[in-house]
């Protein structure tokens, strides 16, 4: 854990580059303040329903534990995935025996259906106020803040196209099979809109004007590559094994096994073009028996910008702390997609329509899978 003293020396960094409003040792008080608060409330534990195995002891050595040492308050910590954290949480509403305080979930599990069993944390997130201080665009989302930040990328083989005039490098290259032949990969992981948004990105559709999705439109264009998906993967460890058994040339994959694929010096090439927005949110629960504490570990979070890196270099993946890529090296630094020549690249999903439409969605990609 690197301490406050230690950190002195990357303030004016902070300050200079306008990460937090007065630096860094404002997001130390911001984060002391609700601490300080919270256990005057007889709140000295937090209960976070998060990730598990190596996600999981990821986050605690770079957020519970300095959290706890920080400022007393200790951290219990339970997972499952998020459709069972979701079910969870209705059943403990329900009931009135909320038993967790901090959950994280799919960004796009916080729909207009959803919402109400979270905090209203203000539109800039005044509750926390180092989320709008510290974080990228977009980093507030009203009921939760985003932390792990990612996309399905373009993953495609630097070698299948001797050919071309040029490596791919959108959905309309997926799609065209006459200069980049071969068989291609597409994720069946119950997340259907991905495969929508890029095929409606590969007939001509602008990326500001995906939402409403035309489905007949998107569907009409993804049967012109359904023969030619040899792989519909239904994990990321299949997407990786897909490349490593070169049974594709080309996939959507999700960004950080691309980039492991990359470490294992496999040829394979990454493109951000059009990629659908993979975040996951941390929020506090309506009910939480313990806000205040809840409060304070998510404004901690967003104080600790060498953690994040630390974390991000770990995990080829990235969160939406703006003041990381300041701790990390340059070549780390250039892929990850907060990374600002990546993150106008990525297209993000209208929570607001996906809440209305998900389930149509989801049983017409399962009728048209199947045929």
């Amino acid at each position: 854990m690197i301490c406050r003293r230690e950190l002195i020396g990357y303030c004016g960094l902070a300050v200079a580059a306008g990460l937090f409003p007065d630096g860094i040792h404002a997001a130390w008080a911001a984060t002391d303040a609700l601490a300080e608060e919270a256990k005057k409330a007889g709140q000295t534990e937090v209960v976070v329903a998060g990730g598990t195995g190596a996600y999981g002891e990821r986050v605690k050595k770079f957020i519970y534990e300095p959290f706890t040492a920080e400022t007393g308050i200790r951290v219990i910590s339970t997972g499952g995935s998020y459709g069972e954290k979701l079910a969870r949480i209705k059943a403990m509403t329900q009931v009135g025996a909320v038993e967790w305080d901090v959950v994280t979930l799919s960004a796009d599990s916080l729909t207009t259906d959803t919402q109400h069993f979270f905090r209203n944390l203000g539109e800039q997130c005044q509750e926390t106020p180092n989320v709008s201080a510290g974080g990228v665009d977009g980093a507030c989302l009203q009921y939760g803040v985003v932390f792990d930040v990612g996309g399905g990328v373009l993953a495609y083989d630097k070698t299948a196209f001797p050919n071309a005039p040029r490596q791919p490098s959108t959905w309309r290259d997926f799609w065209d099979i006459n200069t980049y032949p071969g068989p291609r990969g597409l994720p069946n992981v119950g997340t259907p809109w991905w495969p929508l948004l890029a095929a409606l990105l590969a007939d001509g559709v602008p990326a500001d004007r995906l939402f409403p999705l035309d489905l007949d439109r998107a569907f009409r264009k993804l049967d012109e590559i359904k023969p030619h998906v040899t792989v519909w993967w239904r994990s990321g460890d299949q997407s990786l094994q897909i490349f490593r058994n070169q049974e594709v040339v080309m996939s959507m994959m999700f960004a950080n096994r691309a980039r492991t694929l990359q470490a294992e010096g496999l040829p394979v090439g990454i493109s951000w073009n059009g990629a659908p927005l993979d975040a996951s949110v941390w929020t506090v629960l309506a009910q939480a028996p313990h806000p205040l504490s809840a409060l304070a570990l998510l404004n901690f979070v967003y104080s600790r910008p060498e953690a994040h890196a630390a974390y991000m270099t770990e995990t080829r993946g990235a969160t939406a702390m703006k003041a990381a890529v300041g701790y990390m090296k340059a070549e780390d630094a250039a892929q990850i997609p907060t990374n600002e020549d990546i993150w106008p690249q990525i297209v993000r999903i209208d929570r607001g329509w996906l809440s209305d439409n998900q389930n149509t969605v989801i049983q017409r990609w399962t009728e048209w899978i199947a045929r």
